[in-house]
């Protein structure tokens, strides 16, 4: 089994006109980064997968 972390983990994607293209932590959404949230999938017994999307890169990224 695989945990995918979907759209809205980065940058400040907080609308549809930034953020894809900036693949660094939203900080306000995971303070501790997305370590624990990792090691707690981990520990479930799945994979951890996380969602970009490099051919929708947004202008103002």
């Amino acid at each position: 089994d695989m945990f995918v972390m979907d759209d809205g983990w980065f940058g400040e994607r907080d609308s549809d006109h930034a953020g894809l293209g900036d693949w660094y932590v939203n900080a306000k959404k995971f303070p501790n980064g997305l370590k624990p949230l990792i090691d707690r999938v981990k520990e479930l017994g799945m994979d951890f997968g996380i969602w970009i999307e490099p051919e929708m890169v947004n202008p103002e990224s």
